[in-house]
């Protein structure tokens, strides 16, 4: 009897179950003296002993794992009281473990995959009656992803289309190790023979065809389906080459995309995207994309890189200017800066942000341009009273102050323009104004009030402030 040479370790071993599919189980196994390991059992059922001497991935790897048990599974996905009859009624319902059941698998399989590769997991091919692992039953992890190009021809005859992969620059082929088995579809982890691969933004039924053959072909009548379904979704992530295919590649400008938004405790907020023509993408979405690629109106296949370079500024601007990133796309004021409202920050920084940005309200249809505003004020004294001449300028509009009078006594900062644009009131002005509209009688160029609220003037006259309109073009 072979003697065991160390305490028990913790392996993940692949295993494939009748009716979940492919798992990754771990093990408490021995080392034995000929250097093979043995399985002792499943780490579900180690003790609260043997669970603190483990470390910290060992421990999460099973709790991953516990996630995808029988029981577990049982619980989440039927009402039946037994393993046995919950398995028996799935193993009838195969559309339910390829919609449900297995989604929820692999996601937990990613989970475990990624710990097996960033902790260096041992991983090991179990084989059927036996306990004993020996050195040719492990599998070797690559630690980096593999990459795939395709190359696309299109004939009188025949569409057709070949794969080649690369590991570290070195090609391999998908048809000369085997078995081949899927782990994870969406991205594609793949077992080669013993060899484990990593094909990040890639489906693995995109590549299970060329583990049997070099090239696919189909005649010429359904070059358009695979275009739409194989050939722009590859294109978007990775390498391709073209013969006979017209692929337009466009450069579109990167417009960065304010939107205003109101939350339900009364903050501001700033929501950061970034449009490319009809096209509009939040930061950090689709990393991995090389390119967008689409149908325009007329059916051409055009394409369009996204400047990445572009992006880090504009979220660099925004961070150093005082704004602090709270999730990919939004924004909120730092507590460290002078200014205490969006407003204020947006007054401060209207240069920039008129070169660099395009400002919309809440609802993000309605574009502003940050126009400033300038107040001309003079006045008329009168032995029974004075009077206040103020005129609003916006650009190449001059708007007489008495214009805006209902709008400030109803706290209505949504005013429109003669041109049909709409402009935000500085919130200054319903502070400052509310009392001369009250008090005033509007007149055809100003506002009259008796002498007795002379205390006013001053303060109206002295300020020759200038503000930031929000305008957004008429619909």
């Amino acid at each position: 009897m072979k003697e065991k040479t160390s305490d028990g370790q913790i392996i993940i071993v692949l295993t494939e179950h009748p009716v979940l599919g492919i798992l990754l189980i771990p093990y408490i196994a021995e080392r034995l003296s000929d250097n093979t390991l043995q399985l002792v059992e499943q780490a579900f059922h180690a003790s609260a002993e043997a669970m603190s001497r483990m470390s910290e991935a060992e421990r999460q790897a099973i709790d991953i794992a516990s996630h995808y048990t029988e029981k577990y599974l049982m619980g989440v996905y039927s009402r039946e009281k037994t393993v046995s009859r919950f398995l028996h009624k799935l193993s009838e319902d195969p559309e339910r473990i390829k919609n449900n059941v297995r989604p929820f698998i692999e996601k937990k399989l990613q989970e475990m995959l990624t710990l097996i590769r960033e902790k260096k997991l041992a991983l090991y091919q179990k084989q059927g009656g036996s306990k004993l692992l020996y050195a040719h039953h492990a599998y070797h992890v690559h630690p980096h992803d593999a990459e795939v190009r395709f190359m696309f021809q299109v004939d009188e005859k025949t569409f057709r289309y070949q794969l080649q992969c690369y590991y570290k620059g070195e090609p391999f082929s998908l048809s000369e190790q085997k078995p081949v088995n899927v782990l994870t579809s969406m991205p594609a982890t793949l077992s080669l023979g013993m060899e484990l691969y990593f094909f990040p933004n890639i489906e693995s039924s995109r590549l299970l065809p060329f583990t049997k053959k070099e090239v696919i072909s189909v005649t010429t009548s359904e070059t358009e389906k695979y275009i739409d379904n194989i050939l722009i979704p590859i294109a978007r992530y990775h390498k391709i080459k073209t013969e006979g295919l017209n692929l337009t590649e466009k450069k579109q400008n990167c417009e960065a995309m304010l939107i205003i938004e109101n939350t339900i405790y009364d903050k501001q907020l700033l929501q950061l995207s970034f449009r490319y023509g009809d096209q509009t993408f939040t930061p950090d979405s689709n990393t991995g994309m090389k390119r967008i690629i689409y149908r325009n109106e007329s059916g051409k296949i055009c394409c369009f890189r996204r400047n990445a370079n572009a992006e880090k500024r504009v979220i660099h601007f925004l961070t150093n200017a005082g704004l602090q990133r709270i999730s990919d796309a939004h924004f909120q004021l730092s507590p460290d800066i002078p200014e205490r409202t969006l407003s204020e920050w947006i007054s401060n920084h209207r240069e920039i942000l008129q070169q660099s940005f395009i400002l919309s309200g809440n609802m993000g249809s309605t574009p502003y341009c940050l126009d400033e505003i300038r107040i001309e004020q003079s006045c008329d004294d009168n032995p029974d009273w004075f009077e206040l001449h103020i005129t609003v300028v916006i650009g190449g509009l001059r708007i007489p102050f008495t214009r805006f009078r209902k709008h400030i006594l109803e706290e209505k900062r949504e005013f429109l323009l003669p041109d049909g644009r709409m402009i935000l009131l500085p919130e200054e002005w319903f502070s400052k104004y509310t009392n001369m509209l009250e008090m005033g009688v509007q007149t055809e160029k100003g506002f009259r009030l008796k002498h007795t609220f002379r205390h006013l003037h001053p303060r109206l006259l002295h300020s020759r402030k200038k503000y930031v309109a929000f305008i957004r073009p008429k619909d």
